[in-house]
């Protein structure tokens, strides 16, 4: 972005290059994401968007939209008609990781495994070691078998999400004409992030190659791949054919045979570095700016929770206590590195100063916030943003305040999983994440970002 262009009013600006990034969060995040979409879509916004980057629960969202439309082209009946209603309806109804007969039939054998693997320390016939053998090979059976849950959530995504007709979706199916939707997830050797899209992989320490036969749902799985939920996913880089690794002495001196990959909230739970690195990464590698445009304006949907306030009774148990105190700092640092993100999205950009802008100018929509949030503190004073604020406040309606403000505590709390959440609860979440984008957006980028009307029950209707 140049200095002209990150001077210009976002009133004045006539060339928005939108980059939507879309936080994790399991099926929260899926819909709350979906919500902004419908928004965007609605708006007639989505022809702007260049790059959907996402992480965990909200490439759910991101993979089914880029497997199912040309998002920059849908009209608002085609995207509800063929994303948001299926998806939504999905997700409330069935959910995803428990939908398939497979991951019942797996859950089972755990079960069954486990009593089978400490009976036989009792009833396996013979002296005592042959037991504590049977024990031990029953053991590290059992254990194999646990060690399949990426695997098979993988297969619960493609047959709940990813394979229309049948036929499993190949990650270059996502490919779309100037806009990228990038599923991020996190190399836990490099510590880095790397980039699944329609046709590249990238990694500041791969490289860049391409998506070959890679399935979409086993990308997504990458990318939801959340530490203690299910064990590191490991891909072969053979097919990638990876270049350009660039020669560092503390890396790899060529690609190695795998990647081994977590959740991307590992790196980052909001999916914004994407497009806030998007200038350093086509410097080093200039065939990825061919045919993009890097973004002007930036949309960050945060469904992420907070951690909540506990007593911490259990840390006072000996050993135990340990560790769950260890745990319990890994969430402290992992949410202060995702605040002091947000708070310089928020502070990069103020619309009544865009002039004075110091980074990409961003807009943060926030599952814990009211869409009253922003309105509010712009309302005051004169000028355009105060009156865009205005006429936010009288839409949504004063006497509204408490409603909107319940709604949001209601989501924040969503537990962060892969189950069905019921029809109520997804609406909720699309809702909100739908009013609090239009909000957010006009009052920070301007009237190209348009205030609609919008209820709870069209909605409801849509997934019912």
């Amino acid at each position: 972005m140049s200095a002209n262009e990150a001077s210009q009013p976002a009133d004045q600006e006539t060339d928005v290059r939108l980059a939507v990034c879309m936080s994790g969060g399991g099926h929260r995040a899926t819909l709350f994401g979906l919500g902004a979409l419908t928004y965007l879509v609605d708006a007639g916004a989505n022809a702007k968007v260049t790059s959907i980057a996402s992480v965990s629960g909200g490439s759910l969202t991101n993979g089914f939209v880029g497997q199912t439309l040309d998002f920059r082209t849908a009209d608002a009946a085609a995207f509800r008609q063929q994303a948001a209603g299926p998806l939504g309806s999905q997700l409330a109804k069935s959910g995803t990781l428990f939908a398939p007969l497979l991951t019942k039939i797996y859950l089972t054998l755990l079960f069954v495994g486990a009593a089978v693997v400490v009976a036989a320390l009792f009833v396996t016939p013979g002296p005592s070691f042959v037991r504590v053998l049977a024990f031990l090979v029953g053991l590290l059976a059992w254990g194999w078998l646990v060690g399949q849950r990426g695997l098979v959530c993988a297969r619960a995504f493609e047959t709940t999400l990813f394979s229309p007709g049948g036929r499993a979706t190949p990650l270059s199916a996502v490919k779309r004409s100037g806009l990228d939707h990038v599923i991020c997830s996190t190399e836990m050797r490099a510590a880095e992030q790397v980039y699944f899209a329609g046709d590249f992989i990238y990694s500041y320490w791969l490289g860049h190659g391409v998506p070959a036969n890679l399935g979409l749902a086993r990308a997504v799985q990458a990318s939801a791949c959340f530490p203690g939920g299910f064990p590191p996913t490991r891909l072969a880089t053979k097919q990638h054919n990876f270049a350009g690794v660039p020669t560092q002495p503390d890396g790899p001196p060529e690609p190695p045979a795998q990647m081994v990959m977590v959740d991307g909230g590992v790196y980052d739970n909001m999916g914004d570095q994407w497009a806030r690195g998007f200038d350093g990464r086509v410097k080093r590698w200039h065939d990825l700016g061919k045919g993009r445009q890097a973004p002007n304006r930036l949309v960050v949907v945060n469904a992420s929770a907070r951690v909540p306030w506990t007593p911490f009774r259990r840390g006072l148990i000996p050993l135990i206590g340990e560790v769950v105190s260890l745990l319990r700092v890994n969430s402290v640092m992992y949410i202060n590195t995702t605040n002091v993100r947000r708070q310089d999205i928020v502070s990069s950009y103020d619309p009544n100063h865009p002039e004075k802008a110091s980074a990409l100018p961003g807009a943060l929509v926030q599952i814990s916030q009211s869409p009253f949030g922003v309105a509010d503190a712009f309302a005051s004073g004169a000028g355009p943003v105060a009156e865009r604020a205005q006429a936010v406040i009288a839409l949504l309606g004063r006497a509204n305040r408490d409603k909107w403000a319940q709604i949001a505590r209601d989501n924040a709390k969503v537990a962060t999983s892969l189950n069905k959440m019921g029809i109520d609860v997804s609406a909720r979440l699309m809702y909100q994440g739908y009013v609090v984008t239009m909000c957010n957006l006009h009052v920070i980028f301007g009237p190209e970002f348009p205030l609609l009307d919008v209820s709870f029950e069209q909605f409801r209707e849509l997934i019912a």
